[in-house]
């Protein structure tokens, strides 16, 4: 029980550092994002690493061309996703959660096409599909073994470069991956499930805070809605369980 505490620990802090450098990485972090884990995963990850190294180079991609708190916002689309595939899912459910996500993003992207919020509506698009690839990877994850000391060697001297930023946030990556797979491995399928839902508001709360960044009130609006409606989708399904 506590090296599983320490593992989710160490998940939530490794958030909180990556999402923070984003600002300062953003032009020059694509082709690392997924060039340097790309050594230690498809060696012997299969489709699901080839899923996870396209949505982090997708949402990467678009990073540059997008508000930080607008590009964050959307990794609340994970637990949305956990709710309306879970073993326990009805139709109904899902329904109702895709109904509220698709009016948030819509308002977004009509915010966009209107020169209201900052950003292209395209690339929203596109963080909004790798999102949805990240998640898929995540949840047909076969674990990988070791091997990732390549990766690591090879930020050493990105780090001592100009490119330190990039770096860390490579670093932070490859370390989330590491501890959410240990979890897996080593405890139950729970602790993933519940840190699909604690991480995507760390990192848009570590956006939040900092002074540094900017978030525009229907970026706040439309986190705090598909937030919500994802809480509310797991109480109608334990309600639906327990009668």
């Amino acid at each position: 029980m506590l090296n599983a505490i320490l593992l989710s620990t160490m998940s939530v802090v490794l958030t909180v550092i990556g999402v923070s450098t984003f600002g300062l990485s953003q032009h020059y972090l694509t082709v690392l994002a997924v060039a340097i884990p790309a050594l230690w995963l498809l060696p012997q990850g299969g489709l699901s690493s080839v899923l996870l190294l396209c949505g982090i180079g997708a949402y990467s991609a678009a990073l540059p061309y997008q508000p930080l708190a607008l590009s964050v916002s959307l990794l609340v689309m994970l637990p949305v996703f956990s709710v309306s595939f879970s073993s326990k899912a009805n139709w109904q459910v899902g329904a109702l959660l895709f109904a509220i996500v698709i009016a948030m993003d819509a308002g977004l992207l009509a915010l966009q096409g209107d020169g209201k919020l900052g950003g292209q509506m395209s690339f929203t698009l596109l963080q909004i599909m790798a999102v949805g690839l990240i998640w898929c990877a995540g949840h047909f994850w076969r674990p990988v073994k070791g091997n990732y000391g390549l990766p690591l060697l090879l930020a050493v001297p990105l780090w001592l470069s100009d490119l330190a930023p990039a770096a860390l946030v490579v670093l932070c990556i490859i370390g989330l991956i590491l501890a959410l797979q240990t979890l897996y491995q080593r405890y139950t399928l729970d602790w993933v499930t519940r840190l699909s839902w604690v991480l995507p508001a760390v990192a848009f709360a570590a956006v939040a805070i900092d002074p540094a960044f900017d978030v525009p009130n229907p970026v706040l609006v439309s986190w705090l809605m598909v937030l919500g409606s994802a809480i509310l989708g797991e109480y109608l399904l334990a309600e639906v369980e327990d009668a």
